[in-house]
């Protein structure tokens, strides 16, 4: 007999800077992967023109489920906040699943 498996539902946001270089996203990736069950993407700036004012990235997906430990978020929240004060806040949005 097998028993329904539970789909935990993910919360995705974007954060991003235009102003962020590419090293910074990376290393902010990398930060956000050490909490446990949370995902990362950068995704590509999509501009006809190169600018070297503007990042590389156009934007950053967070993933993690909504039951995430109130610990793990904090943590999220940690990290996200120490680059805002060094580098300025983040434009942050939800994006709802389809």
């Amino acid at each position: 007999m097998t028993t329904p498996s539970t789909v935990t539902e993910l919360i995705t946001e974007r954060l991003r800077r235009e102003d962020l270089p590419l090293a910074i996203y990376r290393e902010v990736a990398a930060h956000l992967q050490q909490v446990p069950q949370v995902q990362v993407e950068l995704e590509l700036r999509r501009s006809p023109k190169f600018n070297y004012f503007h990042s590389q990235i156009g934007e950053m997906h967070l993933r993690y489920p909504a039951d995430l430990p109130q610990g793990d978020r904090q943590q999220i929240e940690a990290i996200l906040s120490f680059y805002a004060g060094r580098y300025g806040a983040w434009q942050r949005d939800s994006v709802t699943p389809e």
